[in-house]
């Protein structure tokens, strides 16, 4: 009996302690952003297999079929669903939208990790200026420093950085797509022997340096100053150095930059960023980037776009939280007195029922809930017990 009851693989239940550090940090996320200015979203947890079709999410996802026998998917990702609302409303832009809500995607096989995750996150829509990617980055920091004892290290890149160099090169694309994948993946041995069958003297000097061009900004500054920047992505590592010098400033925070990373996803049009820190394994805390033409898969008009996805369920692993919740206490009274009970409760915010008919069972449940028990007593009054 109990196995067909047992969860699917890669789901999990969460109680106590680790789904009360969820709640925590993300009443604490909602209401910052929502006295930032940002609004929110929620977008079903079904939607038209179509809407993720043409962007490969990458990995299996979970379908149902509705009453109609359309088939749906459980999301696997939650900046397209606010993208469809977008093109299919009449919301103005710009906007300043923020959601949470839970993202099934399957992990790799034998990974340990979870199919299902609370994700939190930030669309600008129709912001072009780099001050998105830098109120990106100001909540990154935010976090960090409210949420993680800043052991956040915000890693910058660019999402069209590796195509525009490589592009330039003229290259078959079957080269072309191993060399990015080896850049991508940090396999210095397969990239040097694919670099063997590249033809171009000039570029040459930055092309063998190229895999070892990330840390901090001060480092890859220093690596860049003995070898020339091909021209076609010289204005793209502008725009990440500005990113990352403003980064760069805020007290305490830890940047690097990568100047071949990988893309989070393939809608991403300009300056990436993550969030991690050292002691979670292979996780990002967050993710996101710049995604100027996803909206052009929805309507003809493009409007530029940052976004950033916060793994709640990381985050509350990584954070140091502190307890912020008061003892509860518990009130038992006879049925006669419960309405002086009632009082109390509406009174104090940690007050509540003593669920239990005899004082005896009262005072074992406010024992095992760690909670205080407060008798009341139609001849004694109101005592502590």
């Amino acid at each position: 009996m109990m196995s067909s009851i047992a969860l699917p693989a890669g789901l999990r239940d969460q109680f106590g302690t680790e789904a009360e550090s969820k709640d925590q940090i993300s009443a604490w996320l909602m209401k910052n952003l929502r006295n930032r200015g940002y609004r929110r979203i929620i977008t079903p947890i079904v939607e038209r297999r179509d809407l993720f079709a043409e962007f490969n999410m990458q990995s299996e996802q979970y379908r149902v079929i509705d009453p109609a026998g359309d088939e749906l998917v459980l999301r696997p990702d939650l900046t397209l669903p606010v993208a469809r609302f977008l093109a299919t409303t009449s919301v103005k832009l710009p906007q300043k939208i923020y959601y949470l809500g839970e993202r099934f995607q399957a992990a790799p096989e034998l990974s340990g990790g979870q199919n299902e995750q609370t994700q939190a996150g930030i669309e600008l829509i129709g912001y072009g200026s780099l001050k998105a990617e830098m109120e990106s980055v100001i909540l990154m920091h935010q976090l960090n420093r409210r949420l993680l004892d800043n052991q956040l290290t915000i890693e910058l890149g660019h999402a069209r950085l590796v195509d525009t160099i490589l592009n330039a090169l003229k290259l078959d694309e079957e080269l072309q797509q191993q060399l990015a994948q080896a850049l991508y993946h940090k396999n210095f041995p397969a990239y040097e022997k694919l670099l063997k069958q590249v033809d171009a003297p000039q570029t040459m000097p930055f092309l063998r340096k190229w895999p070892w061009l990330f840390g901090t900004l001060a480092e890859v500054n220093d690596m860049l100053a003995e070898v020339k920047v091909p021209k076609p992505a010289r204005r793209l590592l502008d725009q990440l150095k500005t990113v990352a010098e403003f980064a760069g400033e805020l007290a305490d925070q830890q940047v690097i930059v990568d100047l071949s990373s990988a893309v989070p996803q393939k809608y991403y049009t300009g300056i990436v960023m993550k969030g991690y820190v050292e002691k979670t394994t292979g996780a990002y805390l967050i993710s996101g980037g710049r995604y100027n033409r996803l909206l052009a898969n929805f309507q003809s008009q493009l409007e530029p776009a940052v976004g950033l996805g916060i793994n709640i369920d990381a985050l509350a692993e990584a954070a140091a939280l502190k307890p912020v919740k008061k003892q509860p206490v518990f009130v038992y009274a006879p049925f006669e007195l419960l309405g002086q009970a009632a009082a109390l409760v509406e009174k104090h915010g940690n007050y509540s029922l003593a669920l239990a008919d005899s004082l005896q069972e009262a005072q074992r449940q406010a024992q095992t809930a760690g909670a205080k028990l407060v008798v009341l007593d139609a001849e004694k009054g109101m005592k502590e017990c």
